[in-house]
């Protein structure tokens, strides 16, 4: 087949196999053509295709083959051009190959969950915490997480609704929330639908309907504890009822609110018998809400390679150096100043993208950004959150000059996606290594 009769066949097939073997031959044709007019990288990638599909042949009969002997193959691959492949110059199949991010979901046949929804990388879902908090799923236990700041608690519980397909429904607990938050109650605009209401029943204020819902507790240490008795009668009957009667609880009118598919996750900076010098709007709870959570508390810890493979991939640089000033704030506790989470590795990665690609500085067709904020400004911004003192200590134990002067402007004459060194991707695997001791001894 030539390329039209190809692309045809790809629009009309209803045969999945049938079609992946039309666009990979449909690609080979491609990466011909552009090599055969001076293309050097297209030459490399078919050398490197012809490569892989020759030992798929030879070695598994056609089969896929492991990542580590694609790695070894894209080590000996003899390229026309002498062209180096970068890791962005692979299409997105083998670069999930090579990255260890096989994409799974996870289908649910209980009477608990209606499906999944997102898939997530096998390393994502194959971690210890995320395997415990399913396991908590299917066995309806409410969960506590705690650890300090920044270090991913409320991302999980995200990633968690996103893989289940449940509706993310949170309440940001302090001295403020009220009863009327939780389960609703009269305003002067009328009846309004508490949060724990809407997850209760699968029924959002719009009216719409969600397949299930995961109540996220954020920081619940800092709620009123009277508040938080209110809680309790939905906490304690997470396990009760079933479908044919399900159980229920009362909302801000008095009317009974039956339970449908509803997990909750509640998060904090201390376990809740606790208070603590750090986190001063703690308070100590009740001893009866802990037991609501009682054989699914965790501690967690930042997850060094989450962070890595999903945010910092092509930008070791700027992880290596945020991860020198996210252990110097949590060895002097001055988290309760700022800490780094993993809002802050996107926002300055974004920042640096920015600054870099003159594509991005287009606001409009007429307007163009002339100063582009730079990942020094993005990074002065987070450190004048502590105090003078702090500074000072943050950029010797960094090496803050080092950074700015010398590091940053040697990337900047580097292209997009072909940013890591051999070494710093070295440092960055020893760094992961030594966080994933500690996450398997607090998970074991």
């Amino acid at each position: 087949m030539n390329k039209e009769e190809l692309k045809s066949f790809i629009e009309t097939a209803t045969n999945e196999d049938a079609k992946a073997l039309a666009q990979a031959e449909l690609q080979k044709l491609e990466l011909q053509e552009k090599a055969a007019e001076g293309d050097s990288l297209s030459s490399t990638l078919l050398a490197l295709k012809n490569t892989i599909d020759t030992f798929k042949n030879k070695n598994t009969g056609g089969n896929n083959i492991s990542k580590e002997e694609i790695k070894k193959l894209m080590s000996q691959v003899k390229s026309p051009t002498n062209t180096k492949i970068s890791f962005k110059d692979l299409d997105p199949q083998l670069q999930n190959k090579l990255s260890g991010q096989v994409k799974v979901s996870l289908t649910l046949s209980t009477p608990y969950t209606k499906g999944a929804g997102k898939s997530l990388a096998d390393s994502q879902v194959n971690r210890p915490l995320f395997q415990k908090l399913l396991s908590d799923f299917m066995a309806r236990n409410n969960v506590y997480l705690y650890g300090g700041a920044g270090t991913g608690k409320t991302y999980m519980v995200e990633q968690l609704a996103d893989f289940l397909g449940y509706t993310y429904v949170e309440i940001n607990c302090n001295q403020f929330t009220s009863p009327l938050d939780l389960v609703g109650g009269q305003t002067i605009e009328g009846y309004q639908k508490g949060k724990l209401e809407m997850a209760w029943t699968n029924i959002a204020k719009n009216g719409d309907e969600m397949k299930g819902a995961i109540l996220c507790l954020d920081e619940l240490p800092k709620l009123d504890p009277n508040t938080a008795g209110v809680l309790n009668a939905a906490l304690a009957k997470i396990k009760l009822g079933n479908p044919e009667s399900p159980a229920y609880i009362y909302n801000g009118k008095g009317d009974k609110i039956y339970k449908q598919n509803i997990f909750v996750i509640a998060t904090g900076n201390t376990q809740l018998n606790e208070t603590s010098t750090d986190y001063e709007a703690n308070f100590k709870q009740d001893l009866s809400l802990q037991d609501r959570f009682v054989g699914s508390t965790y501690e967690v810890l930042a997850d060094y390679r989450s962070e890595f493979d999903n945010a910092l991939r092509d930008f070791a640089f700027i992880f290596l150096y945020l991860t020198k000033i996210r252990e110097t704030i949590l060895e002097r506790n001055w988290a309760g100043r700022a800490f780094v989470s993993y809002r802050i590795l996107i926002a300055l990665r974004d920042t640096y993208i920015v600054s870099r690609d003159k594509n991005l500085q287009k606001v409009n067709e007429e307007v163009a950004i002339k100063n582009p904020k730079t990942l020094k400004e993005g990074l002065d911004s987070f450190l004048n959150l502590f105090s003078a003192t702090q500074i000072k200590e943050l950029k010797v134990s960094s090496n803050y000059d080092e950074f700015v002067n010398k590091i940053i402007p040697s990337k900047n004459s580097l292209a997009l996606g072909s940013l890591n060194t051999k070494s710093e991707l070295e440092k960055v695997e020893a760094i992961i290594e030594a966080n994933e001791l500690k996450l398997n001894k607090i998970n074991d």
